[in-house]
């Protein structure tokens, strides 16, 4: 990974390896993206010091899969609204381990790691997402990085994970014909059998019981007149 603070310049120099061609991909983030997360007292070239702290050449595999994403996603005909929500998530992962601030100072998650943390598991509902995965946004150790998660949001980061999974399960199963397996697999479960456990466990029922509950609260009302005849 590089990274290229503005003003500045930097050679990249790659050896491909085992005969195959290597590709490569790059995102430009608006500087104003950058400015609104550093605070707006911050001038471009604080914003060049700051990018500057980061290595010329390291190993990120979050920042690599955003990218390999967002690169993806424009492909494919992503809107813009995708895009400036894969800029702030960009910028807070680079910027977080280096913006000073109160929490810096007590060792606590700052807003803006939250925000990073946030952004970074709803991207990735669908996918296997690890403590390490998580403490790697912000720097912390796995301890550290729970019990600061904890104090942030009243929840393990397990458990808020979880949350938003079931959220999105709920979506699925209020406006969506999909199987309750594909549904489970696509909100990020191993398995049905997971899936139905966490479910019971948040909601209080199955996803198959949801389900019908709630198509028939939706389902408009019918009224049946009898009448009688002479």
């Amino acid at each position: 990974m590089y990274v290229i603070p503005p003003g500045l310049s930097r050679t990249l120099v790659v050896t491909p390896q085992g005969g195959e061609p290597a590709t490569l991909a790059s995102v430009t983030v608006p500087i104003e993206t950058v400015l609104r997360f550093t605070g707006a007292e911050d001038s471009p070239s604080r914003v060049s010091e700051l990018l500057g702290r980061y290595p010329a050449v390291r190993f990120d595999p979050v920042l690599a899969a955003m990218v390999k994403g967002v690169v993806a996603a424009s492909e494919a005909g992503a809107d813009d609204l995708y895009a400036q929500s894969a800029a702030q998530f960009i910028t807070a992962h680079v910027l977080s381990p280096y913006v000073t601030g109160s929490a810096a100072s007590t060792g606590a998650l700052g807003s803006r790691q939250l925000e990073t943390i946030l952004a970074y598991m709803r991207e990735n509902l669908s996918q296997s997402v690890s403590l390490d995965d998580l403490a790697s946004l912000v720097s912390f150790s796995r301890f550290h990085f729970v019990r600061c998660f904890k104090a942030a949001t009243g929840s393990t980061p397990y458990r808020y994970l979880t949350d938003l999974r079931i959220d999105l399960a709920r979506k699925y199963l209020e406006n969506g014909n999909d199987t309750i397996a594909l549904i489970g697999q696509r909100c990020g479960f191993s398995g049905s059998g997971q899936f139905s456990r966490s479910f019971r466990r948040i909601v209080g029922c199955t996803p198959s019981q949801y389900r019908a509950m709630r198509r028939f609260r939706m389902a408009p009302a019918r009224v049946a007149v009898a009448t009688r005849h002479p």
